[in-house]
């Protein structure tokens, strides 16, 4: 539209810069132009022209200046000086924000783990981490590993380390082998094998199993099963955790077969491992390729250093 109607545009706006404020607080700080200017490695003349300024968006004198006498502030002066001091403290913290977020020392990490592998490196490798990098939020979701997947797969979760797991054969996924554990059978202490170093599958298997039962996946059960091979062998399943678990093992209502890590010190049950190759499972790390997540790349580097040097008292 043109003509004597047409609205003008509409004038933007004036607003001081940040090394305006920073002057102005200085000003403050010291009540002279020149102290200030020395303090911030600048000339007076650079002071007195951002103060000016400041006039010019403010419409109004900001300093009293009496000859003999320290700068004071004008009322103008004295309404703009708390929102300054706000504003610069937080830019000041926001800049600090983002550097630690940038050495991934800040942020979120949501990690999945499946049961029974809490207790041994991944332990040790986030009370570093934690230890490190205190500030992060860390979430923990502990499932089966066919869940952990579906959630690592839906961006739920930033990583997960979990065992059972074949090879995804997917390209947009890292499937990184961090440790490996041979599986034990729990037996109650006063049991026969008790005092046994190790046992066999074929042992195992002519015991009654019992494990424990997530949202109904068998994931756990089918990789005790394959190890089992063609042996007839009688496993019930019971939602319980797996500290209860070790208790119902403890009652004799039946063995178990976990890993080392997820066997908490626990009266009247024993550990026995089991022999022979096919009881040793790799525990892995799975995460996006390509995320450039710092954050997690921070996480599994401490976990990989813990594994490489146990921390005293670690389990083996």
């Amino acid at each position: 539209m043109s003509g004597p109607l047409a609205s003008a545009p509409a004038r933007p706006r004036l607003r001081p810069t940040f090394q305006q404020i920073e002057i102005f607080l200085k000003v403050i700080e010291t009540r002279s132009f020149v102290a200030a200017a020395r303090l911030l490695g600048i000339s007076q003349p650079a002071v007195s022209q951002a103060v000016a300024r400041l006039e010019e968006i403010y419409g109004g004198a900001i300093f009293t200046r009496r000859r003999g006498a320290r700068l004071g502030l004008t009322p103008i002066g004295e309404a703009i000086q708390p929102a300054a001091r706000t504003l610069l403290d937080t830019v000041d913290h926001q800049l600090l924000r983002a550097a630690a977020a940038a050495q991934s020392r800040l942020g979120r990490l949501a990690i999945g783990f499946y049961p029974g592998i809490a207790s041994g490196p991944l332990r040790a490798g986030v009370e570093e981490f934690i230890r490190d990098c205190p500030d992060v939020e860390l979430r923990f979701v502990e499932g089966s590993a066919g869940d952990l997947h579906r959630q690592l797969s839906s961006h739920d979760l930033d990583i997960i380390f979990t065992a059972f797991l074949p090879d995804l054969g997917n390209p947009g996924l890292v499937q990184e082998v961090l440790w490996t554990e041979r599986l034990v059978v729990v037996v109650p202490s006063g049991h026969a094998f008790a005092d046994c170093k190790e046992m066999s599958w074929a042992e195992v298997a002519r015991m009654p199993i019992i494990l424990g039962a997530s949202k109904g996946e068998m994931t756990g059960f089918r990789a005790i099963a394959a190890r089992i091979g063609n042996r007839p062998f009688d496993c019930a399943h019971h939602a319980v955790s797996r500290g209860a678990l070790l208790q119902l093992v403890r009652m004799a209502l039946g063995i178990t077969v976990t890993f080392p890590s997820a066997v908490v010190p626990t009266p009247g049950v024993v550990a026995i491992p089991i022999e022979g190759a096919t009881a040793v499972v790799a525990i892995e790390a799975i995460y996006h390729a390509g995320d450039n997540n710092p954050i997690r790349h921070r996480l599994v580097r401490h976990i990989r250093a813990c594994i490489a040097h146990p921390p005293p008292g670690a389990a083996p």
